[in-house]
């Protein structure tokens, strides 16, 4: 089956369409997202820029990665909820998107950089308030958080903006 009979079957699902076509349902969906966001990124700023020594300095690594836990996963549990209601809402007009792609292929990426790093740094916080100075792998998993992170929201944004090419 074509990605796109895909997506219009999954658009085509009653909650799905529910959404679409409320008044209310839609842009509640998305401030909860939009807020979402704000939590958990706001999260993982303030946990990338103390491990690169810019933020918190006075809290132990351990400390900082630990207290915010808990909204980190609150948050990113509300922020994929929402995202997957917003995209099945409007799966038709999304599939073909290159900024929706984009935003896809950095969550991917995303998902990698928490294997690849979990274990070194994020798992293993303890040891890095030993750490004088600050472990090069804590520095560059916080780097490409940020950057994969920065990326996601810009690719984000971008989506409502792409029209695609009329055909003709």
């Amino acid at each position: 089956m074509p990605a796109a009979e895909v997506s219009n079957s999954i658009q085509d699902l009653a909650l799905f369409s529910a959404i679409r076509e409320s008044a209310l349902a839609y842009p509640i969906i998305l401030a909860c997202h939009l807020s979402s966001i704000a939590l958990f990124g706001g999260t993982i700023l303030m946990t990338d820029l103390r491990l690169l020594g810019f933020a918190m300095t006075g809290q132990p690594p351990s400390h900082v990665i630990g207290q915010f836990r808990i909204w980190k996963r609150i948050g990113f549990v509300i922020m994929v909820t929402t995202g997957v209601l917003l995209a099945g809402a409007k799966a038709e007009s999304y599939y073909g998107n290159p900024y929706f792609q984009l935003k896809l292929a950095m969550l991917a990426l995303v998902g990698v950089h928490a294997l690849v790093f979990r274990r070194a740094v994020y798992g293993n916080a303890a040891k890095l308030d030993e750490a004088a100075p600050m472990p090069g792998a804590a520095k560059l998993a916080a780097c490409l958080s940020l950057a994969l992170w920065m990326a996601i929201i810009s690719a984000g944004r971008l989506i409502a903006y792409y029209e695609p090419a009329a055909k003709g």
